[in-house]
């Protein structure tokens, strides 16, 4: 990305469930780790948006994925930012919905979508961001509250709000 004029930005949404999810972890030798787990399938809705020359990060939490939830996703994406947005997204429904069409006429000259290939979640590099706060927040630890676990993440979201290296480099191969 040599133009400095483009904004690339990259978009999807993620799930956190509240049930513990293990992986691999240091434990004492002979010892089996154990993590409690919540016995539930609440989960936590997140929209995320990640600028990829700068590594900043936007998230949005949501009760749902449609189409008004995302409307008011690209509004806040519009509000924090400046300039024209290249938005690299995903093909899911809400992205293209009718109902977004006068949203997305009445932003064309400062929003413009870039559809992925349908079923490659690999070329979108925000994936990578989720694998991350997954790994760095969710797995190996038990939440007592969906509260308890969307303070953690929002907590861990706050700390890339703001241009950073770690999610820049993240993002390098771009």
């Amino acid at each position: 990305m040599s133009d400095p004029s483009i904004n690339l930005w990259c978009e999807d949404e993620v799930h956190f469930y509240r049930h513990s999810t293990i992986t691999r972890m240091w434990a004492i030798r002979g010892e089996q780790p154990r993590v409690r787990s919540a016995s539930t399938r609440e989960k936590l809705g997140f929209f995320g948006a990640l600028d990829l020359r700068t590594g900043r990060l936007l998230t949005k939490q949501v009760s749902t994925f449609d189409a008004e939830t995302f409307h008011g996703f690209l509004a806040y994406l519009l509000d924090q930012t400046e300039g024209v947005i290249y938005l690299i997204l995903d093909n899911a429904s809400w992205h293209k919905a009718r109902a977004l069409k006068p949203f997305f006429e009445a932003n064309r000259h400062r929003l413009i979508r870039c559809f992925l290939p349908p079923y490659s979640p690999e070329l979108n590099p925000i994936e990578r961001v989720w694998r991350i706060t997954r790994r760095q927040v969710t797995h190996n630890r038990y939440f007592k509250s969906l509260d308890e676990q969307a303070a953690a993440l929002t907590a861990h979201f706050r700390k890339w709000n703001q241009p950073n290296p770690a999610l820049r480099v993240l993002c390098a191969n771009i």
